[in-house]
């Protein structure tokens, strides 16, 4: 206990020898919380006021009203309006990169303030759990990446990364539960997998004080399942590498909006916008999130708004791609796979790998690469082999309808009806 502890606090001292004070941020989130609707927009108003940030059309936003009466801003402009503002002002600050859950790359860049704030609402959210930011995570997040650079990162955040599919799946379940993590958090279906493997095993074990899901969207048989299998509560998390936590989950089941930086729309046509009034580094005005929720009021007020996502569309569980019956792997591969293809051949497009049957997989892009779609599909085999340990056949996608090409959410489309899980 002493030496879990230590731990926690060195990992607090290092955010701070960053430049992060998370604990003053989290005040700050609490109290804005506290006011009241009226006197928090005042509040945001004057935010913006004073950041300025530009919208879509590339004007000043500098209240309320002025943002009212702005356009929404799609995932492609804000990739312009990134690469000429670092074209103009130079790379600097924290990065973040994503291939998307919708297939699309996007890179952002916060300053220290940025970052702060953004970690202090996730810690706001977790000590409603019980669990302060900084704590053991075991993070169920497809792969460990390798590298410096990210087991750097793993050590300041404390945290471990596991991957429960394939050959050593029980292994890794076994190795995550003997390192006795305070929380779990990743995505929901590693996490029911995990769930599953462990349903099948005898082994005693300390149960984690809470376990996170996010990325996709969950039933709540499947939480309930993951729940008894863990011996733990779970929480809904959504959230985007944009803004990192949109809305959580509280101990009454209600997904409360928590960023108070965030506004949150919700659109007919172009489904959930969000604004942070807060960012400087880039203009985030109005943003197609790419999502649709359904926003209602409640009269929860045990964490951030009373206003709660009752509906989330467009992240689905179904992220596995089966090389067969009995074998799978994680659909972010394919993420991962694309985005390293993009990050060396300088180009930037959309994806999506359609699954008909065991084995092969058809990748579509928004533009024609430009050494072919062969070249880009024959990269991503190779990646995938070298990371599954057996070959991958990705082939280019043939012709399709207007209803499959890009109206579809996520980046990938399992089609090969229910019955494949035998």
């Amino acid at each position: 206990m002493i030496i879990r502890s230590a731990r926690f606090l060195l990992t607090r001292l290092l955010f701070l020898a960053m430049g992060l004070p998370i604990s003053r941020y989290r005040k700050e989130v609490e109290q804005l919380w506290s006011l009241s609707k009226e006197v928090r927009a005042e509040s945001l108003g004057q935010l913006l006021a004073r950041n300025r940030p530009l919208n879509s059309a590339g004007s000043a936003v500098g209240g309320l009203e002025d943002l009212r009466s702005s356009l929404s801003l799609s995932k492609k402009q804000f990739r312009n309006q990134s690469t000429q503002g670092r074209e103009k002002h130079g790379k600097s600050g924290f990065g973040r990169h994503t291939a998307g859950t919708t297939g699309e790359p996007t890179q952002i860049t916060l300053d220290r303030k940025e970052l702060a704030r953004m970690l202090a609402v996730r810690d706001y959210c977790f000590r409603h759990h019980g669990l302060k930011l900084g704590q053991r995570e075991a993070r169920l997040w497809g792969r460990p990446e390798v590298g410096i650079k990210s087991r750097l990162k793993n050590f300041v955040m404390n945290r471990r990364v596991f991957h429960p599919v394939g050959p050593e799946a029980k292994d890794e379940v076994a190795n995550l539960l003997s390192w006795k993590p305070d929380y779990l958090y990743g995505y929901a279906s590693l996490l029911l997998e995990a769930a599953q493997i462990l349903d099948g095993m005898e082994m005693e074990f300390d149960p984690p004080k809470c376990v996170v899901c996010t990325a996709e969207s969950i039933l709540p048989a499947q939480k309930a399942y993951i729940s008894r299998a863990f011996k733990a509560p779970v929480a809904e998390e959504y959230g985007s590498t944009e803004f990192d936590v949109i809305a959580f989950e509280c101990t009454e089941g209600h997904r409360h909006l928590v960023n108070p930086w965030a506004l949150v729309e919700n659109t007919k046509d172009k489904g959930c916008i969000v604004t942070d009034v807060s960012r400087t580094s880039q203009s985030l005005v109005r943003y197609e999130l790419g999502d649709y929720v359904h926003l209602e009021s409640s009269n929860c007020t045990l964490l951030g708004s009373t206003e709660v996502i009752h509906q989330l569309e467009g992240r689905s569980i179904n992220r596995f791609a089966y090389l067969s019956k009995d074998e799978k792997f994680h659909a972010l591969e394919f993420a991962r796979a694309v985005d390293r293809y993009q990050s060396l051949s300088g180009e930037v497009f959309e994806f999506t790998v359609y699954q008909y049957q065991y084995g092969r997989f058809e990748l579509d892009t928004s533009l024609p690469p430009g050494k072919g779609s062969l070249d880009v599909s024959r990269f991503v085999s190779e990646y995938l082999c070298d990371v599954v340990g057996e070959p991958v056949n990705v082939v280019p996608a043939g012709e399709k309808t207007a209803s499959e090409s890009f109206t579809k959410k996520g980046y990938f489309i399992q089609a090969m009806g229910p019955d494949h899980e035998g």
